[in-house]
């Protein structure tokens, strides 16, 4: 009988454990789910109108990040 009662209990808190763990883990799934970066550009479309062929140009974009998560530009392309 003290076998059963132990081994019942012994279940009782490995199920309650697994419950912390999983609330746990989606809690944490979610705040990062949550926290994104969001791009936002001042000015996103200049024209450099005519440029002779050799000359160089040059213009500033204003690029801020409202999202809570860090902003990352891995890669940029001319238009």
């Amino acid at each position: 009988m003290r076998i059963l009662r132990a081994t019942l209990w012994g279940c009782f808190v490995l199920v309650v454990l697994a419950g912390f763990v999983q609330a746990t883990e989606q809690k944490q799934a979610t705040e990062q789910k949550d926290a994104a970066p969001v791009i936002e550009v001042e000015n996103p479309i200049y024209d450099f109108k005519q440029v002779p062929q050799g000359e160089t140009v040059r213009h500033e974009f204003r690029v801020f990040n409202r999202g809570t998560a860090p902003l990352q530009i891995k890669n940029v392309k001319p238009g």
